[in-house]
């Protein structure tokens, strides 16, 4: 039973028909250029949505790989049968432009939000169990966001998206806790994916090449990981698992180095053989990378691995699990807990 932990669907104007008659004035809408643009929103294209004043690419980045239908949604049997022919059993299912989406006014956000977790629901649950979504929270606003996790563990959602930024707050902010308390309550990991929620980190985000940064893009979730470990959060919500999700996995031995020598310098913490089990931390690794090295810092059964189906950057590699099964360097029971029984548990499929 394969998982795939980290796909995507990309949006298109279907969603927004889920956005609520009170919710109309935020409505997202398409805004089409005569010109191709990247922008710090954008991977490079000529449509976007106009969302609260500001524009964010729409459509993904260009490939031919996928059936029409497949990476919006719109045909999940055509999605389903892409699936097949892999051997995946369960893909988990990611947004695209919420990976980056900093609204100013948190009304417009919620509109948004609601809009796409209620559509996300009504897709999935057609598919029998075969796509799993990941719920969006309305950060800013608590009593939304409540009322959308308790939607989401009754609809079929696995996880709650958050970035390695909200706002112009770091993860361990105190006031956060109530949402993870009712994460930990519904039993719904926290899925912190590759993305920015800051405005003001968006803005020195990109490189002159016109090219994303594609270290800056990554470090929000590096933050993340070390606000967290350093935090008393994981002690506070025993039950709440936390997954670092497409930003590989080779920055985890550097991370947790550096996290160590400020807990032993401190006089914190003097034991770090188990920082992940204990913490109940989870990441996403890449099929080429050292996974041996970083499973002994992570401990077997405390990484997953995806294919970041539905898009086409660096990220996507649609036959990753069977890539990983494959290496000979490898032994077969921790690749086998990458690309099932670790994710089994961490989504509680």
């Amino acid at each position: 039973m394969i998982i795939d932990s980290d796909t995507h669907v990309v949006e298109d104007d279907m969603i927004w028909k889920f956005v609520s008659k009170d919710d109309a004035k935020y409505k997202p809408i398409t805004v089409e250029s005569s010109e191709v643009s990247y922008t710090a929103y954008s991977s490079g294209g000529s449509r976007f949505w106009l969302i609260d004043g500001k524009l964010y690419g729409r459509g993904g980045q260009p490939s031919k790989v996928y059936a029409d239908g497949t990476r919006n949604l719109a045909d999940t049997k055509a999605r389903i049968a892409d699936m097949d022919k892999r051997g995946h059993a369960v893909q988990i299912v990611y947004p695209s432009l919420f990976l980056n989406l900093t609204a100013r006014d948190p009304k417009a956000e919620r509109a948004a939000v609601r809009g796409y977790n209620r559509w996300m629901a009504s897709v999935c649950a057609e598919t029998n169990g075969r796509l799993r979504w990941i719920a969006l929270p309305v950060v800013r606003d608590i009593e939304a966001t409540m009322e959308e996790l308790r939607f989401a563990k009754g609809n079929g959602a696995c996880g709650v998206l958050m970035r390695g930024y909200e706002g112009e707050r770091t993860l361990d902010n105190p006031e956060l806790d109530a949402i993870y308390a009712k994460m930990s309550d519904l039993d719904l990991p926290l899925c912190i994916h590759i993305g920015n929620g800051s405005p003001n980190y968006a803005a020195i985000e990109n490189s002159r090449s016109g090219y994303r940064n594609v270290l800056g893009n990554s470090m929000p979730t590096l933050i993340a990981f070390a606000a967290l470990m350093l935090s008393n959060v994981p002690s506070k919500f025993p039950a709440l698992r936390i997954g670092f999700i497409e930003a590989a996995s080779e920055w985890v031995p550097f991370a947790v180095h550096r996290c160590q020598k400020m807990l032993r310098h401190y006089g914190l913490r003097d034991s770090f053989d188990t920082m992940f089990a204990d913490n109940r931390f989870y990441v996403t690794c890449e099929a080429d990378e050292d996974v041996a090295r970083v499973a002994k810092v992570t401990g077997p059964d405390n990484l997953l691995i995806g294919t970041d189906y539905g898009h086409a950057d660096t990220s996507t590699e649609l036959d990753a699990p069977g890539i990983l099964q494959r290496r000979d360097d490898l032994p077969r029971d921790l690749t086998t807990k990458i690309v099932t029984d670790n994710p089994k548990r961490f989504y509680a499929l």
